[in-house]
């Protein structure tokens, strides 16, 4: 009983002590926070405190120091360039070069007018009877027309050209050539030349190709019985009284007959 009752007291004095010593440290910590807010700084006047100097770092010696790591600066690359763009290539029109390589194998000649109006027409006729023939389409037909111009006909075309404002076409050029190179007065003049033709001296040969020129200038389209006669109108009076045009199936015939009967009065 005696030594509980001891036990008993020695707790409670240990209890009350730590008690204790939990009041006095509650109240020494109020106490500092009181003195802090109260207290100001103390600070001198007219005196600045030095700044901080950097302290080196210290180097031990015989011990390498690791190498100072660089940052990468950023680097701002410039915009992407354009994409490039495939180049546009213009699509082969396979109908002009179908009429190209048909006009190359028709071996047609170029041709630079003069003012003969017989050569002009021969050359226009010729070109066109070709591109009737290959069925040339009609927009192309100007153009291939152009590369068959040379000489004076092409520098007149040229200069035609740059006096319109508007395209022209291929009826342009054919109305243009034909007013320029075979105006309505010399067409008249070839007519009447055509219509009152005779051999006179000349050969026979050379009566048929003045006839076949002159021929292209008439305004009738004539069959080969008119041509017969008017050829053998235009004989001399000892080839014509010879021979009857009955006989006779066509121009050519006729003029390959002659021929052999001139020769054959020549040589008498």
């Amino acid at each position: 009983m005696v030594q509980d009752a001891a036990r008993q007291a020695a707790q409670e004095a240990v209890q009350q002590a730590v008690q204790e010593a939990a009041r006095v440290a509650a109240q020494e910590v109020v106490r500092q926070m009181a003195a802090a807010q109260q207290v100001p700084p103390v600070q001198v006047q007219g005196h600045q405190q030095p700044p901080i100097q950097p302290v080196p770092p210290v180097q031990v010696q015989g011990q390498q120091q690791p190498p100072i790591q660089q940052v990468p600066r950023v680097f701002q690359f410039p915009p992407p360039p354009p994409p490039v763009l495939p180049e546009q290539i213009p699509e082969v029109d396979e109908t002009l070069m179908r009429v190209m390589r048909q006009m190359k194998s028709m071996d047609l000649e170029t041709f630079g007018v003069t003012m003969d109006h017989v050569n002009a027409y021969n050359g226009k006729h010729r070109l066109v009877t070709c591109l009737e023939t290959i069925k040339c389409p009609l927009r192309l037909c100007l153009n291939i027309t152009e590369l068959y111009l040379r000489g004076d006909a092409l520098v007149w075309w040229d200069v035609l050209r740059s006096m319109c404002h508007d395209d022209l076409t291929y009826q342009d050029f054919l109305v243009a050539f034909d007013k320029n190179y075979s105006p309505r007065e010399a067409l008249h003049q070839k007519k009447n030349a055509f219509e009152h033709l005779s051999q006179c001296t000349r050969s026979v040969r050379e009566y048929e190709w003045e006839f076949c020129q002159l021929r292209l200038f008439a305004v009738n389209n004539f069959d080969q019985e008119d041509l017969i006669r008017r050829f053998l109108d235009g004989m001399r009076v000892d080839l014509r009284g010879r021979y009857n045009m009955v006989t006779y199936t066509s121009l050519e015939d006729l003029v390959e007959k002659a021929a052999v009967q001139e020769a054959c009065i020549t040589e008498e």
